[in-house]
């Protein structure tokens, strides 16, 4: 990917991805397709690094057991890291993952702008 960073033009070689970073980005693309998941992930952003059980993250329209699908396909592909204390599970975002965020979120305000 392109190190240039935001701003920055590309001559190309920033597009240019291994066969198994395509796989991972679909993941990626495929995951966040969900609204729910989407959804959490943005809370969890939100938190600036602190940690969610998932009763904590419950208000986002469908059961604690579906909750809790969707947090492990996040962290399946990378995006979120958790912790296990007894019976609950913390949950955060994973490294680098909520600079990437407000990365891609600052670039749409300015396209809309």
């Amino acid at each position: 990917m392109c190190q240039k960073g935001a701003g920055a033009t590309c001559d190309g070689t920033c597009l240019k991805l291994s066969a198994a970073d395509m796989v991972w980005w679909s993941n990626v693309f495929k995951t966040l397709g969900d609204p729910v998941r989407l959804q959490l992930l943005m809370q969890l952003a939100e938190r600036a690094g602190d940690e969610a059980a998932v009763h904590e993250l419950a208000d986002v329209g469908v059961s604690p057991a579906t909750i809790s699908h969707h947090l492990k396909r996040l962290r399946c592909i990378g995006l979120i890291e958790s912790r296990r204390e007894g019976r609950l599970v913390y949950y955060r975002l994973g490294e680098g993952v909520r600079a990437a965020l407000m990365q891609i979120l600052h670039q749409r305000s300015q396209v809309g702008a």
